[in-house]
């Protein structure tokens, strides 16, 4: 009996494994390559070229954000380090927000994907694309409204609380004093952005660009590594069949797709296999909800949000997105199914 005993927990310790693992694998590589985008923009991009050549206008902002992902196909997680990183290099709080939004969905292999997947429903195709899209541009409008402190009356900020009032932690180029070295303050890199940007020396600049990898990685890493931990934990406990079992309302589908997508550490890109098997069984509003909700806020993604973002505005995102994802859910289900 023991033996059966320890046997069976045994099996189960190994699948959970074998699902943290594959759940891990599916995520790191698209946070590196954001964190390598973030570096770039750190180091070998001028930060008043970049806002310069941006738009100003807050609606042409928040649609340039919302599609932004197709030039910067960063991935789910990828989209957070690089989010930061434009925000500390002064570009527009509502175009920066709607690429959080949106660039989970509005990219290439997001878009490829699905076609694959969902090429024999045109309408919820569609509907996923476009429902992110314009889910980012409301909300990037949302915060347009979002005044930022005075860079010369707030002298008393620290030099990230200087550069965006939005951002929690972050690395940043700071033009305070010439000739000083690097320094660190918590999870705060920052040197002097006058003695970065005259320099003629590669080796210098690089050193920066992989010290700035190594301190992303290990901070946004180890984050995203507790949330896929704790998403993994719950899947496996996560007792679908029962969920499966409700009353199939329009409402009740909705709850569960919610509970599916929460739960479950998929990316935006792999999300439409789970919701393959119920295409022909379940509304269409529903899965929509679990397409969506997934692609921001799943477990890890809201970790990471809750790391790079206040906690006053990150709440924002949290409860606008999910309103607004639940409407598109409920108008779907209940009035064009």
């Amino acid at each position: 009996m023991s033996y059966l005993l320890n046997s069976s927990l045994g099996i189960q310790f190994s699948h959970l494994y074998t699902l943290f693992i594959s759940n891990l694998l599916i995520s790191l590589p698209f946070l590196l390559f954001g964190i390598f985008v973030s570096s770039v923009l750190l180091v070998f991009v001028d930060e008043h070229q970049l806002a310069a050549k941006l738009p100003r206008s807050r609606i042409l902002g928040v649609i340039m954000g919302s599609s932004l992902g197709l030039l910067l196909p960063v991935g789910q997680y990828g989209t957070f380090p690089v989010v930061r990183r434009l925000l500390l290099q002064g570009v527009p709080i509502p175009l920066c927000i709607s690429f959080l939004i949106a660039s989970p969905t509005i990219n290439l292999f997001v878009i490829k994907n699905s076609w694959q997947l969902l090429g024999d429903h045109p309408r919820l195709l569609f509907l996923r694309i476009f429902g992110a899209w314009l889910i980012g541009i409301m909300i990037g409008l949302v915060f347009s409204a979002y005044s930022e402190k005075s860079l010369i009356e707030e002298k008393s900020l620290s030099p990230l609380g200087s550069r965006s009032s939005l951002v929690r932690s972050g690395t940043v180029i700071s033009s305070l004093e010439p000739s000083q070295p690097l320094h660190r303050a918590g999870n705060l890199i920052y040197e002097y952005q006058d003695n970065l940007r005259t320099s003629r020396s590669i080796e210098k600049k690089l050193y920066l660009f992989f010290k700035n990898i190594s301190r992303e990685f290990l901070e946004l890493g180890s984050i995203l590594l507790v949330g896929v931990a704790i998403a993994t934990v719950l899947q496996f406990f996560l007792p679908p069949s029962q969920i499966l079992q409700w009353d199939n309302t329009p409402f009740k589908q909705i709850i569960m797709m919610s509970i599916f997508a929460f739960f479950l550490s998929l990316n935006s890109l792999w999300s439409p296999n789970f919701i393959t098997p119920f295409l022909s069984s379940f509304l269409s509003g529903s899965h929509l909800v679990f397409l969506l909700f997934n692609s921001l806020l799943n477990l890890p993604s809201l970790i990471l949000l809750l790391t790079i973002i206040r906690l006053k505005s990150a709440t924002y995102i949290i409860i606008l997105t999910a309103e607004l994802i639940f409407l598109f859910g409920l108008i779907l289900n209940f009035y064009v199914n």
